[in-house]
């Protein structure tokens, strides 16, 4: 895969970190996934615009039920803009999302259009980000326990689902960005040689040198 120009998180995974913690509203939400889609300084323009809206996108035409959309959102973005307690359809935020991203991704390319192509995902790829969700299921379990049984408001298990849903049915990419995500959040320990792997993962996406290194530190605990 070709590698992106920025070192990186991109794409919806990078929009969860602006709206993570409690919600504050000295800026809109549309001021916020602006600033998000403004992207990194090592970007061409346009482009964290394009990676958001494309995932947006693609989640939202997906077949998944709207619940597993809004699931990992909650855990990937630390329960921050809680959709549930916003009375906000899952769907509808990703409409919401696309169109604030359009604009920007249109102006740096105005051959950038909404109509996003399905992912032709290798099985190998599937299968990899799939037995990396499934190996960490008892660590989230853990994390749940010792705090009030959910993560951000779901049941481990749950969330496992959605990340698997996502992975399987949408974009093993996406899924694996949004894993990612909710290791950091929910400060899941990982051990060297998960890393080592996810390293290995990330270079086959594609990722920047730096994309996985958030979870790095959960090694050292």
């Amino acid at each position: 895969m070709t590698p992106r120009h920025t070192e990186w998180d991109f794409g919806l995974s990078r929009l969860t970190k602006f709206f993570a913690g409690p919600w504050s509203h000295e800026r809109t939400v549309d001021e916020t996934i602006a600033d998000a889609a403004l992207g990194h300084l090592d970007e061409p323009a346009g482009e964290a615009a394009s990676a958001i809206l494309a995932d947006a996108v693609r989640l939202e035409q997906s077949p998944l039920p709207t619940e597993v959309i809004t699931t990992v959102w909650a855990v990937a973005s630390e329960g921050g803009y809680n959709l549930a307690f916003f009375g906000v359809d899952g769907r509808d935020w990703l409409r919401q999302v696309a169109a604030v991203c359009s604009e920007p991704a249109r102006r740096a390319d105005p051959a950038e259009s909404s109509a996003v192509e399905p992912v032709a995902a290798s099985e190998e790829s599937v299968r990899a980000v799939l037995a990396a969700v499934a190996e960490v299921e008892p660590a989230l379990a853990a994390r749940a326990a010792a705090k009030d049984g959910t993560l951000f408001g779901h049941a481990p298990g749950e969330v496992v689902r959605a990340l698997e849903s996502v992975t399987a049915q949408v974009d093993p990419d996406l899924g694996f960005r949004l894993l990612l995500r909710v290791l950091s959040t929910c400060w899941v320990p990982i051990s060297d040689a998960q890393y080592a792997r996810y390293e290995a993962l990330g270079e086959a996406f594609g990722y920047g040198r730096f994309h996985v290194s958030d979870v790095e530190h959960q090694t050292r605990w």
